[in-house]
C-alpha cells in the first residue's frame, strides 16, 4: 500500500500490518554476562523457508520494523529482531535511560553473536530443521553485523546494510579531531562523575522532532506512525549519544572497514544519496574492502537516512533489491564504486 495517501497506508498499517505481527511476533530474552537482559522478537510464519536477522539502528527497536517483517513473511522468511542493549525494551547501561550510551561497542558485536547462536536454537526446535540465514542491517546496526561477520563463525549467506555507520558525519571537523574530542570528554566523564555518563553538548533526553524538521524520512505517513509507536512505549525513547558512545562508535566505525576482507558472503551496501547522519565516502571504502566478488553499493539518489520508513519512491527499489539479492539474482555493478 502506497504512502503518498495516508489515509489508506494507515488503514493498511492497522489492518494487515500490525494484526500479522500480533499474531507472529514473539518477545523473547537473552541474558547476557553481567546481568544484562536483552530483548529480541521471534517471527515464525508457518512453513518457512529461511530466516532474516535484523541488527537495527541506534535509538531503534524491533517495533520500528512490522511493516519490513510483513514484507519479508509475504516471500515466506522468519525474521528475528534485536533491541541492542541499552534501547528498546533491553536493559539500560544508565541510571538515566535516555542516554544513548555503550561502555565498549565490542559488546554490541557480542551480543548479537549470542543472539544468532540463540536463534537458530530455537528455529530449529520451532521448525524441526534449521533455516538458511540472512541478515539486514541498518546504520549503527551495520557496523555491528559488519564486525560480527568479520569475526564470528557462521552460516548467514548474504548480507545487506542499509545507510552502514562506517563514519559519521561530523561537519567541519575532521575524523581524527573528533576522535581526540569525544575520547578526552569521555576520560574527562569518567575522572569527574564515572556514574553519570554526560551527554555530547548540544543533545539530551528524547524530544519527538516535527516531521518537517526531520532528518530521516520523506515519509511523513510512516515517520508519523514510527513517532507513535515510541510515544505508546515511552520505555522505548533514547536521547543523545553520550561522549562514550560517540567515541566508541567512530572507532568501532573505522574497525569495520578495516576488517571487511574478513567478510566472506556478498554484501549490498544501500546508500542513501540524501543521508546527513553518516558517511558516504566510508561506505564506498568499506564495500571496496570486501572480499566476495559480488558485493555491491546501491546508491538510492535523495533518500534520508531510514531507508525502511522513507517515501515508496526510495523504499520499493531498497525492498525489492533486497529480496533479489537474498534470491541469488546479482547483476554485476554497473559503475565500479572502487574506480
Amino acid at each position: 500500500m502506497h504512502d503518498d495517501n495516508k489515509t489508506a497506508w494507515q488503514s493498511f498499517y492497522d489492518d494487515t500490518v500490525m494484526p500479522y505481527w500480533y499474531k507472529y511476533a514473539e518477545q523473547r530474552y537473552l541474558k547476557r554476562p553481567h546481568e544484562i537482559n536483552l530483548c529480541y522478537y521471534l517471527v515464525c510464519p508457518p512453513d518457512a523457508k529461511a530466516l532474516v536477522l535484523i541488527s537495527p539502528g541506534r535509538i531503534e527497536g524491533a517495533i520500528k520494523y512490522p511493516e519490513l517483517v510483513w514484507e519479508l513473511g509475504q516471500q515466506g522468511y522468519a525474521v528475528a529482531i534485536l533491541d541492542h542493549r541499552g534501547q528498546g525494551f533491553s536493559d539500560r547501561l544508565t541510571p538515566n535511560p535516555h542516554n544513548g550510551h555503550v561502555h565498549h561497542f565490542d559488546d554490541f558485536v557480542d551480543d548479537f553473536a549470542g543472539f544468532v547462536r540463540a536463534t537458530e536454537q530455537q528455529l530449529l526446535e520451532h521448525y524441526g530443521k534449521p533455516l538458511p540465514l540472512y541478515l539486514i542491517a541498518h546504520s549503527m546496526g551495520g557496523a555491528i553485523a559488519a564486525l560480527y561477520l568479520a569475526r564470528y563463525p557462521h552460516e548467514v549467506k548474504a548480507a545487506v546494510l542499509s545507510s552502514p555507520m562506517f563514519g559519521i558525519q561530523t561537519g567541519w571537523i575532521p575524523h581524527w579531531l573528533a576522535v581526540a574530542i569525544t575520547r578526552t570528554g569521555a576520560a574527562l566523564n569518567q575522572l569527574i562523575a564515572p556514574q553519570t555518563p554526560w551527554y555530547f553538548p548540544g543533545t539530551g533526553d528524547y524530544v519527538e522532532t516535527p516531521f518537517a524538521k526531520n532528518e530521516l524520512s520523506h515519509s511523513e505517513a510512516r515517520y508519523q506512525t514510527f513517532r507513535a509507536h515510541y510515544r505508546e512505549h515511552p520505555e522505548v525513547q533514547l536521547g543523545g549519544p553520550t561522549f562514550r558512545w560517540i567515541a566508541e562508535a567512530l572507532s568501532a566505525a573505522r574497525r569495520a572497514i578495516g576488517e571487511a576482507g574478513d567478510i566472506h558472503i556478498p554484501v549490498l551496501v544501500v546508500q542513501a544519496g540524501g543521508d546527513t547522519v553518516v558517511d558516504a565516502a566510508a561506505q564506498r571504502e568499506f564495500v571496496c574492502a570486501l572480499s566476495h566478488p559480488q558485493s555491491q553499493v546501491m546508491v538510492v539518489a535523495d533518500a534520508k537516512h531510514e531507508i525502511f520508513i522513507e517515501s515508496d519512491a526510495y523504499r520499493e527499489p531498497v525492498v525489492n533489491r533486497l529480496l533479489s539479492w537474498f534470491a541469488g539474482e546479482r547483476a554485476p555493478q554497473k559503475v565500479d564504486p572502487c574506480e
